[in-house]
């Protein structure tokens, strides 16, 4: 989500939904692949996506995609798994891809900072160039996109997706798995994929309707996905916390079997992301499991899969792309509208942000949790009686400028609004 003009509007959220085909329809896959090509890349021998939240998702939706288009070992983590850990043992010619919007996440700077020190390329991927990430990386990838205003990450989301996909694209060319034309086939599937998000959000309308009315409000909310879409899984329950701030749990297709089904029973609902590909079968098996013990079944699959919608009680049909790898770009969808309606209907406001203090606290967890780096060396400044910048520390001191600022409320709603036709004006 975008950081600053933090008004708590759903429109926000609405117009970020709408703005999702023509992002990809416009050509961003090839803008950012053509950005690649002037990063200084070298075949790396194994690739870290690293980030915290939505950015961190992003990495677990396109992990394949790097492997099998590249052919190199790719590890999603989340930054501070990185950062403090997977650091000790990754590899000086090693790639690390570090994922935050803003670029002032402490903990994903910090996995630049621990990567640059280790000697280790760095691309940081951010909408922010002039933001900590921005100076740390040793290489970035920046994306653009209309602001929509402060909400829920639903575009960015999308951009994150995006830019790790043209990435990867271009890390395919460097090791020889993707030649031009089939460089130039997978942009152009991607680009195509508005088209699916446009239908899909148009099939949408009454079955979100249908599915938030009759969520719990007091019970099990579980997403479950597997493969790719488990990143999706793990977006959809970020997207029912922030917007609604209700404690949506998510889990590995498989590993719901083991956990999740021992609570489920009647007063609970479970969403399943069910798109063609590898692990449909066990979608299928685990949608009759939730519905054998009286739960409520929800598939997020192709409408015309009238054996997987046979075992949901309820359906949030999908447009899909033939390739599961980039079935994440449309996947997300159903899931960010019907937290949208399901906050409504709770009467939430998103992130909880009418609270200044809920919201301030939030700031110092993901901005300001103190950069250890830099603390020792401020312990160093202060031991010499230097300030930060004397010593040459030129972040030395520097506070999230989020901290200060004010938070707007004007236009948080405790209605409903209608979801507008794709390409009309947003209020």
């Amino acid at each position: 989500m975008r950081m600053d003009n933090r008004e708590l509007k759903w429109d926000n959220m609405v117009a970020a939904i709408s703005a999702q085909p023509d992002y990809l329809r416009n050509g961003a896959a090839r803008a950012l692949h053509a950005l690649t090509l002037d990063l200084p890349l070298r075949v790396p021998s194994r690739i870290y996506l690293v980030g915290c939240g939505d950015s961190y998702y992003a990495g677990l939706a396109t992990r394949f995609a790097f492997e099998k288009w590249t052919g190199i070992p790719t590890e999603a983590l989340e930054s501070l798994e990185f950062s403090r850990y997977a650091i000790d043992t990754a590899a000086s010619d090693a790639l690390v891809v570090a994922v935050s919007n803003s670029g002032r996440v402490v903990r994903t700077v910090e996995c630049a900072e621990v990567a640059r020190d280790r000697g280790i390329a760095t691309v940081g991927v951010t909408y922010n160039p002039e933001s900590r990430l921005a100076e740390t990386a040793s290489m970035l990838l920046r994306w653009t996109y209309a602001d929509v205003g402060f909400g829920p990450g639903t575009l960015s989301y999308l951009a994150s997706l995006v830019s790790l996909y043209a990435l990867a694209v271009r890390l395919g060319q460097l090791t020889g798995r993707l030649d031009e034309a089939r460089a130039t086939t997978t942009l152009e599937a991607i680009s195509a994929i508005g088209n699916d998000i446009a239908v899909t959000v148009a099939a949408n309308q009454l079955p979100v309707e249908q599915v938030a009315s009759t969520l719990p409000d007091g019970g099990l909310v579980a997403v479950v996905g597997g493969g790719p879409n488990y990143a999706t899984a793990l977006f959809g329950m970020a997207k029912f916390i922030e917007a609604a701030a209700y404690p949506a749990a998510s889990q590995e297709l498989e590993e719901w079997a083991h956990e999740q089904y021992f609570c489920t029973r009647p007063g609970t609902a479970t969403l399943v992301v069910a798109p063609p590909g590898a692990s449909l079968d066990r979608a299928r098996e685990q949608l009759q499991a939730v519905r054998d013990v009286g739960g409520s079944a929800v598939a997020i699959c192709d409408p015309a899969d009238t054996e997987t919608t046979s075992l949901a009680d309820e359906v949030l049909p999908i447009q899909l792309p033939s390739d599961e790898l980039l079935s994440p770009l449309v996947a997300a969808v159903p899931l960010e509208l019907v937290a949208l309606r399901f906050a409504q209907r709770l009467g939430r406001t998103m992130l909880g942000f009418d609270d200044d203090r809920r919201r301030a606290i939030n700031f110092r967890q993901i901005f300001g949790s103190p950069d250890p780096l830099l603390a020792a060396g401020a312990a160093l400044d202060a031991a010499s009686e230097r300030t930060p910048q004397e010593a040459g520390h030129p972040r030395g001191g520097e506070r999230h400028e989020g901290h200060d600022q004010a938070l707007s409320t004007e236009g948080s709603p405790l209605g409903r609004i209608e979801v507008p036709t794709l390409g009309a004006p947003h209020a």
